[in-house]
């Protein structure tokens, strides 16, 4: 493109928007591949969206693809689309440094299954993404994203790069990895979509792990509907990830723009509405108000069990990560930074029996919101308790009282990730002090198609995530 004016428009295009035009030969994969090169290059010294810039690589694909595409070998709607990958997912002969100096310098061997999907359907992949120090700790050594919307606010983790990068127009879509929340709430705070599927329908080999029964990957874009085109793309059995499951992989876009008339939606209201914020109270009330207006029934319900969420979460995620790391702590713990070191030692403390006790509560939690699913199509509620905060804050005031913002802000999230059911978040609204609240909503176990229904409804009838963040700045 030829002036920063265009470039800018093509940078922030949906997925959905740009690939009929790749397809046509409207505009080629290297044009649009230079563009967000270019953009990065002005602005991720600013941003620090990305660890790694492929810069040499994406220009081999942008060129390998503009081939296939004029020899009308179309792969799909990702065919010419550029893509990152969070920086704790493997990439063959490209840096994998999952934020952390005892990596800084790994080179893996061979592909992560996700990225190799994404590449056989013909994306681009422009550079690593930045990340909280294995995806769990702050870092100096690399130093967050800046959220788009407010510089000084926080940019939520830990997929902050993919969060920040699809957000500021860096990039069109990005794969992050939720253990508790780690996609969905950067995408709260940043203003974009979240989508983590049922546990197991996307594939997690090389993907560098943080817990072992809670991770995910995620899929992170700007539209609902580029969420169901990256799904598609990435979801599949997958016979290198022990977790991975057989189930079939339906056509995901298949109920995008249907009626939500006399879907039955349930209001989650959560651990204790006291602890939310007034802005967010607001926001999923419009929310459901909205869905009402569509013809969907809406109906406040209670989440079996939520209330031992944090503890359970904690129990679990706690000593499973200190035992991936188990090895690296004692032969190199000046590689870890303070707060890493901190938390992987409160692992080691966890007794048996409280993680015994932990898988026991997740067995009564799934077994309870499987009931619930008999009764309710979806359900609806806050991302986060919280409205986007300080870069680093550990605490804040909310309604006259001082809480923790670290482990209350992923209590909300954190609930679908011991369920293992699908959860998306999406833009919903903004706060008093214009910073971006998403919606969670979240679906029966492999009933993702389902989830994108109601999302993409909620999408059209709003115009939230048509909201462009004012950083970076463009010279005019």
């Amino acid at each position: 493109m030829s002036t920063v004016a265009s470039e800018r428009d093509l940078c922030f295009m949906s997925i959905a928007d740009l690939a009929p035009m790749l397809k046509a030969g409207e505009i080629s994969p290297v044009e649009v591949t230079r563009a967000m090169l270019d953009r990065i290059d002005r602005h991720n010294e600013m941003m620090r969206v990305y660890i790694t810039v492929t810069r040499e690589q994406a220009l081999e694909q942008a060129h390998q693809a503009e081939a296939e595409i004029k020899a009308g070998n179309y792969r799909g709607p990702l065919h010419g689309v550029t893509v990152s990958l969070k920086d704790n997912i493997s990439t063959q002969g490209i840096r994998t440094s999952c934020a952390s100096m005892v990596k800084t310098d790994w080179v893996p061997e061979q592909d992560a299954t996700v990225y190799a999907n994404l590449r056989k359907a013909g994306a681009i992949l422009v550079g690593k993404a930045n990340l909280n120090e294995y995806a769990f700790s702050m870092n100096p050594n690399f130093p967050p994203p800046l959220n788009p919307w407010h510089l000084e606010r926080s940019p939520a983790g830990s997929s902050s790069g993919s969060g920040v990068g699809v957000a500021a127009g860096m990039v069109h879509g990005s794969i992050g990895s939720d253990t508790g929340g780690s996609g969905r709430a950067p995408a709260n705070v940043n203003g974009c979509v979240g989508f983590k599927a049922t546990y197991g329908r996307v594939s997690r080999y090389g993907v560098f792990p943080l817990s072992y029964s809670l991770d995910h990957t995620t899929m992170m874009t700007r539209t609902v509907t580029d969420s169901s085109i990256m799904l598609q793309a990435t979801s599949g059995y997958d016979p290198l990830d022990e977790n991975s499951l057989g189930a079939d992989v339906p056509d995901f876009a298949a109920k995008l723009g249907r009626s939500v008339a006399g879907m039955k939606i349930g209001i989650a209201r959560g651990h204790n509405y006291s602890d939310v914020d007034e802005d967010v109270i607001r926001t999923v009330a419009a929310a459901a108000d909205t869905f009402r207006s569509l013809g969907a029934i809406v109906e406040e319900v209670k989440l079996p069990y939520v209330e031992y969420c944090l503890d359970t979460y904690a129990a679990t995620m706690n000593p499973e990560v200190a035992t991936i790391h188990y090895d690296n702590l004692r032969s190199t713990p000046e590689g870890f930074g303070q707060r890493a070191r901190n938390r992987l030692d409160l692992g080691n403390l966890v007794p048996a029996t409280a993680y015994v006790h932990a898988q026991r509560v997740r067995k009564l939690m799934r077994d309870g919101l499987r009931e619930v699913f008999k009764t309710y199509d979806l359900i609806i509620g806050p991302a986060s308790p919280l409205i986007t905060g300080g870069a680093g804050e550990d605490s804040r005031m909310v309604n006259g009282v001082e809480v923790n913002s670290r482990d209350l802000g992923d209590g909300y999230t954190n609930y679908y990730s011991l369920t293992g059911a699908p959860a998306l978040v999406l833009p919903a609204g903004f706060s008093h002090e214009d910073t971006p609240i998403g919606l969670q909503i979240a679906g029966n176990w492999f009933d993702e198609a389902t989830i994108l229904q109601g999302a993409y409804a909620f999408e059209q009838a709003t115009s939230w995530h048509t909201r462009q963040p004012p950083y970076p700045m463009d010279a005019s």
